[in-house]
Parts: C-alpha cells; sequence; structure tokens
C-alpha cells in the first residue's frame, strides 16, 4: 500500500521543527518547493499559530498548539467562566453550541468534578433549570486550554540534522559528528528500505 504524498504546509511544517529558526529560502531550498509554495504553507503555519516569528523572515516552530479539535470545547469554557453561576441554555447561547453537545459536556465535566450545582432558576418560559459552577478543579482547568505537543517526522528529522551537519562542514571535521551523520543516514536508509518492501 502507497503512502499518501504529505501536503506543502505540512512538509514545511515538518521542516521547521526540524530545523529551529529557518527562513523561507532555506526551506525552499531543503524540500525542493517553489517560492509560492513555501510563502503560503508558512502563512497558512503563522496564521494556525504552528509557527511564530523571531524576526522579520525569520520563522520558529512551537512545539505546543492549541488542539484544533478542542476549540468548541474552549468556547463552553469561556462561556462558563462569563459568570460565578450559569445554566445550560446560557453556556449554549455564549458558545454557539448545541444544546445536546453542551449536555454531553456537563455530564463529562460533572464526573470529572469540574462543576457542581448551584441551584435552581426560573427560566423565560415559567419552567426552572439547573444553575451550575465550576469547583476549584474546573476552574484550574479553565485556565489551562488543551494543548498538543508535535513531533515531527524521524525521517525528517534525520534528514535535516544531516543536512546540517554536511552543510555547516561538522560532519568531515568532527569524528564525533560524523558518527552522528552515520546515525542519521542509517535511520533514513532504514526508512527507505520500509517503503521499497512494502511495494
Amino acid at each position: 500500500m502507497k503512502k499518501r504524498v504529505k501536503s506543502t504546509t505540512n512538509m514545511v511544517r515538518e521542516y521547521a521543527a526540524a530545523a529551529g529558526a529557518f527562513k523561507k529560502i532555506e526551506a525552499q531550498s531543503a524540500l525542493g518547493l517553489t517560492v509560492d509554495q513555501v510563502k503560503r504553507a508558512v502563512d497558512t503555519l503563522y496564521r494556525q499559530g504552528y509557527l511564530y516569528r523571531i524576526r522579520h523572515g525569520l520563522y520558529q516552530a512551537n512545539s505546543v498548539v492549541a488542539s484544533p479539535v478542542a476549540d468548541l470545547d474552549d468556547k463552553i469554557w469561556r462561556a462558563m467562566k462569563v459568570s460565578g453561576s450559569f445554566s445550560a441554555a446560557d453556556v449554549v447561547k455564549l458558545s454557539g453550541a448545541t444544546k445536546s453537545y453542551v449536555y454531553k459536556r456537563f455530564r463529562r465535566y460533572r464526573a470529572d468534578g469540574l462543576m457542581k450545582q448551584a441551584g435552581m432558576q426560573w427560566s423565560g418560559n415559567n419552567a426552572k433549570e439547573k444553575l451550575w459552577r465550576l469547583t476549584l478543579k474546573g476552574k484550574e482547568k479553565a485556565q489551562a486550554p488543551d494543548m498538543e505537543a508535535y513531533t515531527p517526522d524521524p525521517v525528517v528529522m534525520a534528514a535535516v540534522n544531516l543536512n546540517r551537519l554536511i552543510c555547516s562542514g561538522l560532519a568531515v571535521r568532527s569524528a564525533e559528528s560524523a558518527e552522528e551523520a552515520l546515525v542519521h543516514v542509517a535511520a533514513i536508509r532504514t526508512a527507505m528500505e520500509e517503503v521499497l518492501n512494502e511495494e
């Protein structure tokens, strides 16, 4: 089974994670991409928070970024932090989530000890609804958004590190650097052999 070809944005993301600080022209040269491809990829990654600008023309990968799947949950958490107590209807209105999704989250948060009932209130249609409040554990959780660590592909890491050792001349000037370069070569060779054996 053939592996799917990575998008240019993912290629630049992995290169950035492996290379540390880099310029667009370096990514273009290392990845064999066009100027426009690198520009679009860097702009996208910068906008999404995967890269930050050190100074004009110099970028670096963020090692930890907000998880994209946590966006709706983050809105729910922000809605719950607005006041000391809140109803499910308040959270639905402020977060834009569906009522069923908010109730699902509430069940999970109650089970995890992140919120507790704080009383009742009359709603607009002469019915009572429960009021909720965050526990101390819930308040601590509300201060820290869900984060995910990004780890680049090991083959990309090996290739970038090998490139650094070769291009800087360290691999031919130092026995220790030469040994490190051979380790990277072996990792790349093993990965390429696995690809050839799959076909």
